[in-house]
């Protein structure tokens, strides 16, 4: 039907206005439901985005399955073959930096990893730096996975995964790391992460918050990944972080901008997917695969032109007055 023909039957009422409805929403369109940040609104919000199968995963990450910004030390190569090696480099660099950055030294040092992911931060701080690790996360899918690998690698008397949100979180510990969890608290609720952050640290002890920054008046993801990736998102300019951490108790040791790091890391991601892309069509669907390669090129275009950044920001809990 041309638009002619459109525009003279809707002036002559011959039209049927019934075929006129709105087409459903795509099936892989998030659907939440509840108090925004509620408990169980924030488990389906993780459980929407996380809870693929670990498969997927594997084979768009790298193989430690760090599901966040790394760290170049080298440019990564233009042949895209080459990137898998890099990126796996990259992430290796940045978890043993996360690591080195709070403190981790002695075996035995106790680690809190808030928002843990697929595990690879934990693991690495056992593996590498002898600690005793108690990881957090809200995906079943996610402790599944780090379950078993920690098993295999027979960490089981060092690394402990607990699925729990953050405001359940109790204990003390030698040092905090939270790598990019922070954007899914929310506004109105960073006040309490971060305090959750500094009174899980021995006084005297180092928090690391890796995190996404944005500037402009928009504070999510965007309407495309809200929609389809990650709701309920929350961003804001990197200072403003640093005045909730420490207006929750917690002082400022460094910040390190890694925004560049990021627009690499996504490269990577890229061409594992192209590569794999079939697989991951036979594994969750052409409409997933295709949200997945808008929601990659999005963010990529986003860090690469600077409209969002990430940050590492080294915190330190204050010595009690004796």
């Amino acid at each position: 039907m041309t638009a002619a023909e459109l525009e003279q039957m809707l002036r002559t009422g011959a039209f049927d206005r019934s075929s006129l409805r709105r087409p459903p929403n795509p099936v892989s369109q998030a659907r939440i439901r509840g108090r925004l940040h509620g408990l169980r609104r924030d488990r389906a919000v993780i459980s929407h985005h996380y809870d693929l199968p670990s498969e997927f995963y594997r084979l768009v990450l790298d193989s430690r399955m760090t599901y966040s910004s790394g760290y170049f030390t080298s440019c990564p190569p233009n042949n895209p073959q080459a990137v898998e090696n890099v990126l796996d480099e990259a992430q290796y660099a940045k978890l043993d930096m996360v690591c080195r950055k709070v403190g981790l030294g002695e075996p035995g040092a106790t680690l809190l990893d808030v928002g843990c992911g697929w595990g690879a931060l934990s693991i690495h701080a056992a593996t590498h730096f002898g600690a005793r690790v108690v990881g957090v996360t809200l995906s079943a899918e996610q402790k599944a996975f780090a379950d078993k690998r920690i098993a295999d690698l027979g960490l089981g008397d060092r690394v402990r995964i607990e699925l729990r949100d953050y405001r359940e979180i109790d204990g003390v510990h030698d040092a905090v790391a939270s790598l990019e969890m922070g954007e899914h608290v929310g506004e109105r609720q960073y006040g309490r992460y971060a305090r959750t952050l500094r009174d899980s640290v021995v006084p005297g002890g180092r928090v690391l918050v890796q995190q996404m920054s944005r500037e402009g008046r928009h504070p999510g993801g965007g309407p495309f990944i809200e929609s389809f990736i990650a709701p309920d998102m929350t961003m804001r300019p990197t200072a403003d972080t640093v005045g909730l951490l420490t207006a929750a108790g917690l002082e400022l040791v460094e910040m390190q901008p890694m925004g560049p790091h990021y627009a690499h890391t996504v490269d990577g991601w890229i061409a594992n997917f192209e590569r794999n892309r079939d697989r991951i069509v036979a594994l969750v669907g052409l409409e997933v695969t295709r949200v997945w390669q808008l929601y990659l090129a999005g963010g990529r275009t986003a860090f690469a032109q600077g409209r969002m950044g990430v940050d590492q920001i080294l915190m330190t809990r204050p010595e009690e007055a004796s």
